[in-house]
């Protein structure tokens, strides 16, 4: 007997051509599923010029037209995205809310009443994330204490990040469910593959990078100092790869006309850039799960973290890559220069990555468990 297709609806604040992390797992999940045989839409905002219809990578969008900005733009998704979803509850079988903003409250109120379940993917770091945001709030809240009452199923990326969901919304249902990486996608490939890349990137020595937004949590500016003077008088560059705020300060970590450090705008497929790279850098403030860490991993890169969040509870200190305690600057150093010094320190760390990637983090994992979830 056939097994039926399962009909899922993404609602998310936002989507391609946005960047960032539940954007891009939105996305990747989608196409996922998708290939597994279910019917998945995505519901998200109208931004600019964008259509209100149309495929993105094979994926349905559904894409509702808001009003005004901050408070007013959240509250009419809000009321659109609640309103469609009523209006096509035949059309569904259940609900994958992304973040815990106006979207999952619009999903969580659907699915009660219509008898959906709905499924919220919480993100953030502890303390900077979306909970510990609306906490501050009367408005946010109002939102949690909501939530918590409507009772759909939360989805936490790491250990953390469910301790703290408990602490604002109380005796809820909370499954830990890791991010997934395409291990298709991202994947090391040969000596004579990478040193093509690096070729055409124009890159030399030692190089580290990073991928993401270049905002404040990241604390790019504050690694770029420790890194440019760990690598003094070394064959090294530090890449940096998204957009963000904070560009202006990394720049000024270097000297004028520097080319130890290079900043690329934000690209489409990362992938080439992690195969030709030498390791990953995440040193920030608070992390939940990084995809950017994922996909390095999966790539084969030794990674250097702060120990925090997601990022202590992923890498394995010695084994998958190097962590540091998150305002140890000496300990930040040292990681880098361990680097530096055994050339083959790197590729050993990359090699045990790439296979915790493919037995813990395979984005096929986390597709079968989530189509498990969705007929609960």
């Amino acid at each position: 007997m056939t097994k039926p297709r399962t009909r899922v609806v993404m609602v998310s604040a936002g989507f391609w051509p946005a960047v960032g992390g539940a954007e891009r797992q939105a996305l990747e999940l989608s196409r996922e599923l998708r290939g597994r045989g279910a019917d998945v839409l995505v519901l998200t905002r109208r931004v600019g010029c964008a259509p209100s219809r149309e495929e993105v990578h094979g994926v349905p969008v559904r894409r509702l037209r808001v009003f005004g900005t901050d408070a007013f733009d959240s509250l009419s998704f809000l009321f659109g995205a609640l309103g469609w979803l009523l209006k096509h509850g035949g059309d569904y079988d259940a609900i994958h809310a992304h973040l815990a903003g106006s979207p999952a409250l619009a999903a969580a109120l659907a699915g009660r009443w219509l008898g959906k379940p709905v499924l919220i993917k919480l993100g953030g770091g502890r303390g900077i994330g979306e909970l510990a945001v609306s906490s501050r709030t009367y408005l946010g809240r109002l939102k949690l204490r909501l939530l918590a009452r409507l009772q759909p199923r939360f989805l936490a990326v790491v250990p953390d990040l469910a301790a703290e969901a408990r602490e604002h919304l109380g005796d809820v249902l909370i499954e830990v469910l890791a991010n997934g990486v395409d291990v298709n996608r991202y994947k090391p490939v040969s000596p004579e593959e990478r040193q093509a890349m690096r070729a055409r990137l124009g890159w030399t020595g030692t190089v580290f990078l990073y991928t993401g937004r270049l905002s404040w949590e990241k604390r790019l500016p504050w690694f770029a100092k420790i890194w440019n003077q760990a690598t003094q008088d070394r064959e090294a560059i530090l890449v940096l790869v998204g957009e963000g705020p904070e560009r202006a300060l990394i720049e000024a970590s270097f000297p004028a006309g520097s080319c130890r450090i290079r900043i690329l705008p934000a690209v489409d497929d990362i992938s080439e850039f992690y195969a030709a790279a030498d390791a990953f850098v995440l040193p920030s403030v608070s992390e939940g799960l990084s995809n950017s860490l994922l996909e390095a991993m999966a790539s084969g890169l030794a990674v250097i973290a702060s120990a925090v969040g997601g990022s202590a509870t992923t890498i394995e200190d010695g084994v998958t890559g190097l962590l540091f305690a998150r305002d140890d600057e000496a300990a930040a150093a040292a990681c880098v220069r361990r680097v530096l010094d055994r050339p083959d320190l790197a590729a050993k760390l990359g090699a045990h990555a790439r296979r915790a990637c493919e037995e813990r983090y395979s984005l096929s994992r986390v597709a079968a468990r989530l189509e498990e979830l969705y007929t609960v």
